[in-house]
């Protein structure tokens, strides 16, 4: 059998996969599943929100934000209200004891990113934003191509 060489592609997507195991281990750490992570993370840097914006940003399947932001929801973490500027949606918001549950996981895991990227290098981490969002917008042009 022939062994194929992994491309760019795919070795760029090898290592997000280890940062993300890296999460979902930084989410067991907390008693929190990587779901939940991306729910209260999403929550915390992006303020308040739907469950769609929550599963676009996290790539969780919409049927699972809402399950886990209903749990959230009946534990007192979070509540969720009509939005004022479309009455079609639902905005989520942390209730106060939402707010003291994910203030130290939130803290922390900031503090770790803003370490890494320090450390790493703010102009590398620069370039490297800049150079995906160029390769990401080759891969979309060249994948909304029709085959020969």
């Amino acid at each position: 059998m022939r062994q194929i060489l992994p491309n760019e592609l795919d070795q760029i997507a090898d290592i997000c996969t280890k940062m993300l195991t890296d999460y979902a281990q930084f989410a067991k750490n907390h008693h929190l599943n990587e779901n939940e992570l991306g729910i209260l993370y999403t929550l915390w840097v992006d303020g308040a929100c739907n469950q769609s914006h929550i599963a676009d940003k996290c790539l969780i399947a919409k049927q699972t934000v809402n399950t886990l932001c209903q749990k959230f929801i009946a534990d007192g973490l979070l509540v969720s209200q009509i939005s004022e500027y479309d009455k079609r949606q639902k905005v989520l918001y942390f209730t106060d004891k939402g707010q003291d549950f994910a203030k130290p996981v939130m803290t922390e895991l900031l503090q770790k990113e803003n370490q890494a990227i320090a450390a790493f290098g703010h102009q590398r981490v620069n370039v490297l934003l800049s150079e995906f969002k160029e390769l990401q917008i080759a891969l979309a042009k060249h994948s909304e191509q029709k085959s020969a």
